[in-house]
């Protein structure tokens, strides 16, 4: 049988791609919302959540590190999703006539260079594929779309440049999230612990965490840090490390950690992605 994953975004968003590339054989679940994509996973109707963490070139998703702490779903696996911004027409007008571009903020901002040399109207859509769907149902015949390449397909647009981003290195790491936790620890393999975290109120008490981990070699390869609650004073910590809870070092690290903080959660435990040996 296979899988069920949600997304947020319509069909053709570069999260659906990523479904594809990771789960080829998944049946999809479009999301309005973030919060949507993520309940799906909660509830049973979908088996994962595809869910962006962070982009190379837009840097981290914001509203995921709100979401995180409110959600009762594991980190199973991450994903690298190369991101390859497309410009496309409808299939009945030619570029010729093309006076505006639709996209999300995002993607526009990452093909500022091209649009600036078109001098095209800028438009903001909501997302990529969206406006995508806007242009093909609507059959808009003076405005191009940024969007992907599946994006093209589902909708029936025309591309006409295959490569429209101002850098080809743009790509979106995703966390695969369900209910289910990664127990199985294989020595032979490299993993990833990820922790939200609040320090002690006292003097030091961030320090002596970090300590911990360098004393204990572990390497922390991601440290985030931001406000929450109405008066600003509470800080949380998005942590992750090198190294799997039942390694003795990391075992001693954590222990420090604990010890230091008024707030320690597990978000997941996963096997770190082939793509980071590429880089």
């Amino acid at each position: 049988m296979s899988k069920k994953v949600s997304f947020q975004g319509v069909e053709g968003a570069y999260s659906h791609l990523a479904v594809q590339e990771f789960f080829p054989d998944a049946e999809t679940i479009p999301c309005k919302t973030f919060e949507l994509a993520i309940t799906a996973a909660e509830s049973g109707d979908a088996d994962y959540a595809m869910i962006p963490i962070e982009n190379s070139a837009a840097g981290r998703v914001a509203d995921i590190h709100r979401l995180l702490p409110k959600s009762d779903l594991h980190i199973n696996f991450e994903h690298f999703q190369k991101v390859e911004h497309k410009l496309l027409i409808h299939p009945e007008t030619h570029q010729d006539q093309i006076k505006k571009i639709i996209s999300h903020e995002q993607a526009l901002a990452q093909c500022s260079v091209k649009i600036q040399q078109l001098d095209y109207d800028i438009l903001i859509g909501a997302d990529t594929a969206g406006s995508a769907k806007y242009i093909s149902e609507q059959k808009i015949l003076d405005t191009s779309a940024i969007a992907s390449s599946l994006a093209a397909e589902i909708y029936g647009l025309k591309t006409v440049d295959e490569s429209f981003a101002n850098s080809s290195n743009n790509i979106t790491r995703f966390y695969v999230m369900s209910k289910n936790e990664n127990k199985d620890f294989d020595p032979d393999k490299t993993y990833i612990s990820s922790f939200l975290f609040s320090v002690n109120n006292t003097p030091g008490s961030l320090f002596k965490v970090m300590g911990g981990f360098a004393t204990n070699n572990v390497n922390m390869i991601k440290l985030e840090s931001y406000n929450y609650g109405a008066d600003f004073v509470i800080t949380q910590f998005y942590c992750e490390i090198e190294g799997h809870p039942d390694q003795e070092n990391t075992k001693f690290a954590l222990d420090d950690m604990y010890h230091y903080c008024s707030k320690v959660r597990k978000l997941g435990v996963f096997e770190k992605s082939a793509y980071r040996s590429r880089q």
